[in-house]
């Protein structure tokens, strides 16, 4: 590879270029302007919006075409992994902007914060770009590693060092699964290209010499270990509510939509080259059978888990756990409308979820509300809040005329669509475990409204300006999303053209 080729790779990779020149001038600004609280803060807000602008406007130039190959096939720099690298950077600059106020009160570590979420950023733009086992693995831990970081940002807190503690046992146990996997497919295939090892394996077969059913059983299951991992899917989601509860408020939001969206990007990249039949696997062994056995085990153990929920970060920990397994329901069909179903339903979700998450944040730090119970009458006391809640709680239900209802409308009517018994039956337990979703979401409900707040309670204290508006700007678009969702579908359609062969 010459300089020429590094040139042209690192153009392709503009946004990614980008993160790392504003990681590096935040880290500077912080050693300059260590006494004051707020310049870096801005400097990593301004940055990232303008590299999600910057990444917005490239999908004109991505449009038609299909995958730009960069860096000897490492990275893959196309429409797909555009549109999730515009979600990461939304979803950073959302997170940048209401943790603002929380983290100006911190004695120390306000800069490392902008730095580490602008990394993690960085890892998920690869993440999604990735286009082979080693690329794939590397920002896998890339991320990993600073979320680590990130969950133990608070000092002195038990419960924080127990988050972030607890993460890196459980990450690097699936790694170590993961990267066993990675090898014995590169040994077998002789190649660490994603697509190329989806061509060697249908070939394999063709020939008449496929894989032991076995031990493609065991590839699959360890592979979808590191995934697993990163969308929090059963069984791989124990760390997932303590981590939530343990980290500052801010990154529980930011784990709840970016990391898990990162997943989301590299895992359909994945199977995108592995199931290049279109029909879910090789002829002698089909993978969709190991997705749909875990897409029905994290949406039971996610929403049952949520019944009993008392505080209110756990209770969302086990909500995005079930939302995991809505999502994967639409890898067990690997068509295009399916596909395109998946991104509409992780721009939704970043909307609703990261709305409810500033509700919480403004509960914590405005009205020390940390549990369900305490919510007792919130929705006399400051209507505006909770009527914002509503919203969201009502979206991530499913409930019409939201966003969430019009991203679990096309997946499961898709899973219908195609008519095969299993799809079916996949659709069924989605629709029952949202039902099962509405009794805990609703107690947050009745919490508020349905219940009036007792008299000792301290007067209502309004919020600031900015989150009033950030939470107005997510609940509209999470109304205008479910009634106008080709918004996004046509961003969507676009993202997976070239990647998924239309049967």
């Amino acid at each position: 590879m010459n300089l020429t080729d590094v040139w042209i790779g690192v153009q392709r990779l503009g946004p990614e270029a980008g993160l790392t020149v504003l990681i590096l001038l935040v880290v500077i600004a912080d050693l300059i302007c260590r006494r004051d609280k707020f310049p870096v803060g801005m400097l990593a807000l301004g940055g990232t919006a303008a590299l999600t602008v910057f990444a917005f406007r490239q999908f004109d130039g991505y449009s038609g075409e299909a995958a730009a190959v960069t860096f000897q096939g490492a990275a893959v720099s196309d429409a797909y992994s555009l549109f999730f690298r515009v979600v990461f950077l939304v979803a950073a600059v959302v997170v940048i902007l209401f943790s603002m106020p929380v983290i100006s009160r911190w004695s120390s570590g306000r800069g490392e914060f902008f730095a580490l979420i602008l990394s993690c950023t960085l890892g998920m733009c690869l993440m999604a770009v990735a286009g082979d086992l080693l690329m794939m693995y590397l920002s896998l831990e890339f991320v990993s590693i600073t979320s680590y970081v990130l969950a133990g940002m608070l000092p002195r807190n038990r419960k924080s060092a127990e988050a972030s503690l607890k993460y890196i046992i459980y990450g690097a146990g699936a790694s170590g699964m993961m990267i066993y996997a990675m090898s014995y497919l590169y040994g077998v295939t002789g190649t660490l290209k994603v697509d190329e090892i989806g061509r060697a394996l249908t070939q394999m077969s063709a020939d008449g010499s496929p894989m032991p059913q076995t031990m493609t059983l065991v590839v699959s299951v360890l592979v979808m270990a590191g995934f697993g991992y990163k969308i929090a899917a059963v069984p791989f989601h124990m760390w997932c509510p303590d981590v939530y509860e343990g980290a500052p408020t801010p990154v529980t939001a930011f784990f709840s939509i970016g990391p898990k969206a990162a997943g989301f990007a590299m895992l359909g990249r994945f199977i995108a080259g592995i199931f290049q039949t279109g029909a879910g696997g090789t002829p002698d062994f089909h993978w969709n059978f190991v997705l749909a056995g875990l897409a029905v085990a994290t949406m039971a153990v996610g929403n049952l888990a949520a019944l009993q929920q008392q505080n209110l970060k756990r209770l969302m920990a086990y909500s995005s756990i079930g939302h995991a397994g809505y999502l994967l329901l639409g890898f067990t069909v690997f068509k295009p409308e399916n596909m395109e179903a998946i991104l509409f339903y992780v721009v939704a979700y970043l909307v609703m979820n990261l709305g409810a998450f500033l509700v919480i944040i403004v509960m914590e730090e405005k009205y020390g509300i940390e549990t369900v119970e305490q919510c007792r009458g919130l929705g006399w006391r400051a209507p505006g809040l909770c009527v914002a809640m509503t919203v969201f709680l009502f979206s991530l239900t499913g409930l019409p005329p939201t966003a969430g209802f019009m991203g679990k409308l096309l997946i499961f009517g898709y899973l219908v669509k195609s008519m095969d018994r299993l799809s079916i039956a996949l659709a069924v337990a989605g629709v029952l475990f949202s039902v099962v979703s509405l009794y805990y979401y609703a107690r947050i409900f009745a919490a508020m409204f349905l219940v009036k707040p007792r008299e000792t309670e301290p007067a209502a204290v309004g919020h600031g300006p900015m989150q009033t508006a950030l939470l107005g700007a997510l609940g509209a678009l999470t109304l205008v999303l479910g009634v106008a969702p080709s918004l996004v579908l046509k961003w969507a359609h676009e993202a997976v053209e070239h990647m998924v062969p239309r049967m």
